[in-house]
């Protein structure tokens, strides 16, 4: 199982906490501040699993969780949804793409739940993408990738 989780958060002092909460479990993170740095963290390493804030610049994580679950090999990479909001874009996007949605005050329980959601896929073996399905995804063109 790798022990790495990425981390997408525009909030470096929430980045911080979750770096310290993983680390007291045996997980490392990847920190990435916005969708399109995640996208590039993607193409350098893959991790176990996947965090993300659903309100950032540049991408959000609306739109990355959508990326994500175009592309058959990100799709198998559990993933979590954290938000701050309780509106329109607070557990519905999470909900309707089928990932968890841990509100941010919450988050001492994310590792828990994060290992639970490893160790439930960690049989699922699917090829790594290709560095041209990576480059695309960043792009936006995930349907090139689908």
């Amino acid at each position: 199982m790798n022990k790495a989780v990425l981390v997408v958060e525009d909030e470096v002092g929430v980045r911080r906490a979750l770096r310290r909460l993983f680390a007291d479990r045996g997980l490392r993170t990847i920190e990435a501040g916005n969708g399109r740095e995640a996208i590039q963290r993607l193409t350098e390493e893959t991790p176990g699993a996947i965090v993300i804030d659903l309100l950032m610049p540049v991408m959000s994580g609306a739109e990355l969780l959508k990326a994500l679950r175009r592309n058959a090999f990100y799709r198998r990479i559990p993933t979590v949804v954290m938000t701050g909001a309780l509106g329109s874009e607070g557990p519905g996007v999470g909900q309707l793409l089928g990932v968890p949605v841990i509100f941010k005050p919450n988050l001492e329980r994310l590792p828990d739940i994060l290992l639970n959601l490893i160790e439930k896929l960690s049989g699922s073996a699917t090829p790594a993408p290709t560095t041209t399905e990576a480059t695309a995804i960043a792009a936006g063109d995930v349907e090139a990738v689908s």
